[in-house]
């Protein structure tokens, strides 16, 4: 494993989800919780203030958020009049979209939302450190210049009014996005990880627009199923489908009174339709455009990172396909493979019945049953591995670290804080969260965690740690495995 630079400090946390509070067009009812939001700022700018008094002039800091800093998928944010002009039916339903314009719209709600966030963003630049930003599924409207601008400008609103243009314009130089990962090489490898998950991954992560119209975000079909499904609806949270059955959803249609579970049913059926006219769009002429200008992208992050093509397409390569690649798979996440079986078995049975001599019935009858329970059982297995990514990041991580030379992995998406060995000299870190996509259910507490790698003696030494708002520091979070080698040994 190769050595190291010892430029920088490195304080790495996932998953705050500025602007989930943000949905006040379709969850109206959520006004009232609000003030439980303003526990995300005050915890993350004590975190920030934390280590920004404790910091090492040698090696300034570079925070490194490993995506979802900005909920884009999850704000339903109102129209205006001056966005009419640019809505589509959906948006007028459902709140300004995934379109550059609606894009910049959403991070300048959220800098307002959260001000205190970007004042301890922008003093912590002020101070020479700087901030990498990684792209996750939540906020893949990052693709567009114009969100990254408007973070920008968030960020440079709030330095001192004394602070000198060439300042402003070297704070400006120290605020990056990086599209897939962010990568040290014989240190740190950081991505978000929802590629890994087929629910929330995308045909083309580096092109990411929709073949239906490449003015839009192409979302994935966990984005379609939360903006449509999951906000309008009391009741149903934003990890809800994954921990749902069909009976589940029949049992909160009944919750909902009438006219609710007539609502809910139109919506279910209706992203359904959607996520399998999405994957139709994704077999014709615009997705192969897409998708070579998606290809031309590893040229670029090929420079920038200083990794190989050869290298990046395999590590592409380790990419789950997303539901919408098929629309037998779509049909499977929402239950309706299953419907259609047994309303193709419903028809069947008095068919059968009728060409089939009276004693073969029972022989026919047990067969029928048997690839019905057969299928059932396929099929809940099929849709477990869709939804739940955490074994297929654990696996990546292994592959990654065999692929590049990174000491520690490190992901987040997940919001569950671990850490693993996954193999001699890799070490794989899911970050788990700062925020939580919800507002007006109950949910876990976020877990706070942070990694953070020091140099002490030129070399690095990582903790991962747990924020403890009562104490007002850092306390120990999941163990790290043991050290795995020394930085400076090379691989053999």
């Amino acid at each position: 494993m190769k050595s190291a630079s010892p430029q920088h400090n490195y304080l790495i946390f996932s998953d705050v989800h500025l602007g989930a509070d943000l949905v006040q067009h379709v969850r109206p009812w959520t006004v009232a919780r609000l003030k439980q939001v303003a526990r995300v700022d005050r915890d993350l700018c004590a975190m920030l203030d934390w280590y920004r008094e404790r910091a090492d002039p040698k090696h300034p800091w570079r925070l490194v958020i490993a995506g979802d800093l900005v909920d884009f998928i999850g704000m339903s944010i109102a129209p205006s009049p001056d966005t009419a002009p640019s809505l589509n039916d959906e948006e007028r339903v459902f709140g300004l979209g995934s379109s550059r314009d609606h894009a910049a719209i959403k991070m300048r709600a959220v800098a307002a939302r959260h001000r205190p966030v970007f004042e301890r963003l922008a003093a912590f630049l002020h101070d020479g450190h700087s901030i990498a930003l990684v792209r996750g599924n939540h906020d893949v409207d990052f693709y567009w210049d114009e969100a990254q601008e408007a973070f920008r400008e968030a960020i440079l609103d709030h330095l001192p009014p004394h602070c000198p243009s060439e300042e402003r314009a070297d704070s400006v130089t120290r605020i990056r996005f990086f599209p897939w990962f962010y990568y040290e090489e014989g240190l740190l490898y950081v991505e978000h990880g929802h590629q890994f998950d087929a629910m929330c991954a995308y045909h083309h992560p580096l092109k990411p627009l929709s073949p239906l119209d490449p003015r839009r975000i192409g979302w994935s079909f966990a984005d379609l199923l939360f903006r449509r499904v999951v906000r309008p609806t009391p009741g149903l949270g934003s990890e809800g489908h994954e921990h749902r059955s069909f009976v589940s959803y029949v049992r909160l249609a009944l919750s909902l009174g009438l006219g609710g579970a007539f609502r809910l049913f139109v919506r279910y059926v209706s992203t359904t339709l959607l996520a399998l006219r999405t994957w139709r769009s994704h077999l014709g002429a615009r997705a192969r455009a897409l998708r070579e200008d998606h290809d031309l992208q590893f040229a670029v992050i090929a420079a920038r990172s200083k990794v190989g093509i050869d290298r990046l397409q395999a590590l592409a390569a380790l990419w789950r396909r997303p539901v919408t690649t098929g629309g037998w798979s779509v049909l499977r996440s929402m239950f309706m493979d299953r419907l259609l079986l047994l309303a193709t078995v419903a028809i069947l049975v008095p068919l059968l019945g009728v060409l089939i001599p009276i004693q073969f019935w029972l022989w026919v009858s047990g067969a029928l049953l048997a690839v019905v329970l057969a299928y059932q059982g396929w099929s809940r297995r099929e849709r477990k591995r869709d939804l739940d990514p955490a074994i297929h990041m654990h696996l990546a991580a292994h592959h990654i670290g065999r692929i590049l030379d990174a000491r520690y992995v490190l992901m987040g998406h997940t919001h569950t804080a671990m850490a693993s060995r996954v193999g001699d000299c890799t070490t794989y870190v899911n970050l788990g969260n700062w925020g939580t996509d919800e507002v007006d259910e109950d949910h876990d507490e976020p877990t706070r965690t942070h990694f953070v790698v020091r140099w002490e003696l030129d070399r690095p030494r990582a903790t991962f740690l747990r924020w403890d708002p009562k104490a007002g520091s850092p306390r120990p979070g999941p163990t790290l495995p043991p050290e795995p080698g020394d930085i400076a040994t090379k691989r053999m």
